[in-house]
C-alpha cells in the first residue's frame, strides 16, 4: 500500500498556512507601524521640549535697564536697544506672535561677526538682542510649511541700518501651526503683545511669559505650552516715582 497525502488535505494546509501568514504579516506591519509612529512622535517632543527650553533659558537671562538709566522715550528718540516687543504678525495667511528683547544667553556660531562701526574686529559683548519668529520654509519633499526661527544679534550693531537679516536666522523648529507669546503683568492680568516703550503699559515689562506651541507632524498635531517667571522686570515708571 501507498501512503500520502490526498488532494484535499494539501488543500487544507495550504489554507491553514496562508491564514497563519496572514495574521502574523499583519501582526508584524502593525508593530512596525506603531514603532514608526513612537520614534516620530518621540522626536516631535524632544524638538518641542528643546525649542521652550531655549525660549526658558532666553528668558531668564532677561536684561533690562532700569530707572534711573532707563528713561522713557521722546517722540524722536531712535528706538531702545534693549526694549522688551512682544507683536502679532501675518506670516503668509496664518497670524503668529513674534517677540524681541535682550538677554545674556548669547549662542556664538562660526564665523559670526557683529556691527563694528570702526571696522575692527570687536570684542563679544555678554549682551545679545534676542528675536523669536515663525518664517514659511520648504522640507526635503518640497512641501511648503512654517517653521520657528531665532536670531541673535550681540552687542554693538546697527540696528537702523539692516544688519538684522530675519530670513537667515537659524531654524528652531518645523511644522509649525501655532506660536503664542501671552504676556503677564503683576496683577495676573494677560496681553497678547507688549511693548516696553508704550506708554500705556507705563513702560515696564511683564512679570511671565506663556508660550503656546504646536506642531504638525504626520497628519497629527501636538501641543505644548510653558510659563517663565521672569526673575527681572521693570515697575511702571509712576510706580517707580512714587516709591
Amino acid at each position: 500500500m501507498q501512503c500520502g497525502f490526498t488532494l484535499l488535505e494539501m488543500l487544507i494546509a495550504v489554507a491553514i498556512f496562508g491564514v497563519i501568514a496572514t495574521i502574523v504579516y499583519s501582526s508584524f506591519n502593525a508593530l512596525i507601524s506603531r514603532t514608526d509612529t513612537i520614534k516620530s512622535e518621540a522626536a516631535v517632543h524632544e524638538m518641542a521640549a528643546n525649542c521652550l527650553n531655549r525660549i526658558s533659558r532666553d528668558l531668564q537671562a532677561l536684561y533690562v535697564e532700569q530707572p534711573p538709566l532707563y528713561k522713557p522715550p521722546d517722540y524722536d528718540d531712535d528706538p531702545d536697544p534693549y526694549r522688551f516687543a512682544g507683536e502679532m504678525d501675518y506670516t503668509g495667511s496664518k497670524r503668529f506672535s513674534r517677540l524681541g528683547f535682550v538677554s545674556s544667553e548669547h549662542l556664538v556660531m562660526t564665523g559670526q561677526r557683529h556691527y563694528d562701526p570702526e571696522g575692527k574686529t570687536p570684542t563679544r559683548s555678554g549682551l545679545a538682542r534676542i528675536r523669536y519668529h515663525v518664517d514659511t520654509y520648504q522640507d526635503k519633499e518640497s512641501d511648503s510649511g512654517y517653521a520657528l526661527k531665532r536670531g541673535d544679534k550681540p552687542f554693538p550693531y546697527d540696528e537702523l541700518h539692516g544688519t538684522t537679516e530675519p530670513e537667515k536666522d537659524p531654524v528652531l523648529c518645523t511644522g509649525i501651526t501655532e506660536l503664542s507669546f501671552v504676556y503677564l503683568d503683576s496683577a495676573g492680568n494677560e496681553f497678547e503683545t507688549w511693548n516696553s516703550e508704550d506708554e500705556g503699559r507705563d513702560y515696564a515689562t511683564p512679570r511671565a511669559v506663556q508660550v503656546a506651541l504646536k506642531i504638525n507632524a504626520d497628519g497629527r498635531e501636538h501641543s505644548f505650552s510653558t510659563r517663565i517667571v521672569l526673575p527681572v522686570y521693570r515697575e511702571p515708571i509712576e510706580r517707580v516715582k512714587r516709591q
